[in-house]
């Protein structure tokens, strides 16, 4: 038998360590690179607010993992972003289209601030979503017909805005809604029929819309 060199150990040691480094490093980018997708996000979202009078936000920045950041919360698994709240801050500014990233939310909230601007179209890309408030803002525009996309919406607070149009026959497909507020806003063409297809639906109001009621109507 040949004698084992005395440097093999060495080399043996360094080889299962290096395979242990580069396996971790794969795993990690993987990792990583989903984090990356909603730390981007979020940031997207900061730079669109233009007014944070209490410095709510300052939080949110890169000494602090973005899971630790005011108003933020992650999966305990895999560490995605699962919720956002920040209403009543007085923030003002508007919605990064960039929300739609956050593919892991299921919580909403910016109710009771003062964003503007229409709601991005991009925000029906979150099929994980259960509750959406944006309540109490001035955003503009029409209701996004794509909301459909939030197929596990339970929630949905627009009231209070400044939203014009219709109501649009995609909210039907949101088969898990309970609640619906649409109050508030400059909305016309009537209450649609459709809506009495959300067999889920506990409570729907549009009250003081220009849409022939004046008060909120309880379906269940």
């Amino acid at each position: 038998m040949q004698p084992i060199p005395s440097s093999y150990p060495m080399r043996f040691l360094f080889y299962v360590i290096l395979v242990i480094f580069l396996t971790s490093t794969s795993i990690s980018s993987s990792y990583d690179g989903g984090n990356e997708t909603d730390h981007h996000a979020l940031l997207k979202i900061k730079s669109m607010i233009t007014r944070d009078p209490y410095g709510a936000l300052t939080s949110w920045n890169t000494s602090l993992h973005f899971c630790d950041w005011y108003g933020v919360k992650c999966g305990k698994r895999h560490r995605r972003v699962t919720f956002v709240a920040l209403q009543s801050l007085g923030l003002e500014g508007s919605l990064s289209p960039h929300v739609g990233n956050l593919s892991f939310l299921r919580v909403f909230s910016l109710a009771n601030n003062s964003f503007q601007g229409a709601i991005p179209h991009e925000i029906g890309n979150l099929n994980r979503l259960t509750i959406l408030y944006l309540g109490a803002n001035t955003f503009n525009g029409v209701i996004p017909t794509n909301l459909s996309g939030c197929l596990n919406l339970q929630k949905l607070d627009l009231s209070r805005n400044k939203l014009v149009g219709s109501i649009p026959k995609e909210i039907s497909f949101l088969s898990k809604l309970s609640f619906l507020s649409l109050g508030l806003n400059k909305l016309t063409g009537g209450i649609p029929p459709f809506l009495g297809n959300i067999t889920s639906m506990e409570t729907f109001s549009v009250v003081r819309n220009p849409v022939g009621w004046d008060h909120s109507r309880h379906l269940r």
